[in-house]
């Protein structure tokens, strides 16, 4: 991970591993994790921005191989939500500045932020089904942004979408150019760091907890039921 501060207390925390689309393994998450609790510790911070190395945002997460305990593969399933536990926990607005694919992981991250900024050639996917998988922790959230049924579709089908889809399903704010949303979400980092704080983490933390960002209940249970049914599957190999 890549971490850029500046004067105005706009943080950029940038995934960089641009050689195989930014996959996020299992220490990877570790490690984005520990970054929001450095980032969260930072005095005068007003937003965060998550981008891409590269040509991608992130094309999705990569387990740990080899588990065939449903504990062993809960605990590595816990490392995801233990990143959206220190995403929501944040009392300033993060940005998605996504170019390329946010598959997976990738496109649940985006998903979750505050605001999310896509290239037109953004795009976005839950392949998990194509593999086998159902996506059930994305699943938790991604339904509070979109419709059930079109959330069961494109989890069903791993079909993949675009920006303007993505902006009309309303996981996208706005749409630029491609090679434009890093700096679009700076532009927009750098509106919010001149508004009144109080009132911007007022603001942030009453919408979260409106649409139920905050109660990790769902991911929780789609957690122990993926463990569960990759380890019987596991087992049977």
């Amino acid at each position: 991970m890549k971490v850029e501060n500046d004067a105005a207390g706009v943080t950029v925390i940038e995934i960089t591993r641009a050689e195989d689309g930014n996959h996020i393994r299992s220490a990877d998450l570790v490690t984005l994790a520990g970054t929001f609790d450095a980032v969260a510790a930072e005095p005068g911070l007003r937003a965060v921005i998550v981008a891409g190395e590269g040509a991608d945002f992130c094309c999705g997460r990569i387990g740990a191989k080899g588990l065939t305990a449903a504990s062993d593969i809960r605990d590595d399933l816990e490392l995801i939500l233990a990143v959206n536990r220190r995403l929501n926990g944040l009392d300033v607005p993060v940005i998605a500045a996504v170019e390329g694919r946010a598959f997976g992981f990738g496109c649940g991250f985006a998903t979750q932020c505050d605001l999310t900024i896509a290239a037109a050639n953004a795009r976005f996917a839950l392949p998990e089904m194509s593999h086998g998988l159902p996506p059930l922790i994305v699943l938790s959230y991604f339904g509070k942004f979109v419709p059930s049924k079109k959330a069961f579709e494109l989890a069903l089908t791993s079909r993949e979408f675009g920006a303007e889809e993505a902006q009309a399903l309303g996981i996208v704010n706005e749409v630029t150019a491609p090679g434009g949303a890093l700096a679009r979400a700076r532009e927009l980092a750098a509106s919010i760091a001149a508004m009144d704080a109080d009132s911007v983490r007022l603001l942030r933390t009453f919408c979260r907890r409106m649409d139920g960002m905050t109660d990790d209940h769902m991911a929780r249970t789609g957690v122990n039921t993926m463990a569960l049914s990759l380890s019987a599957r596991a087992l049977r190999r």
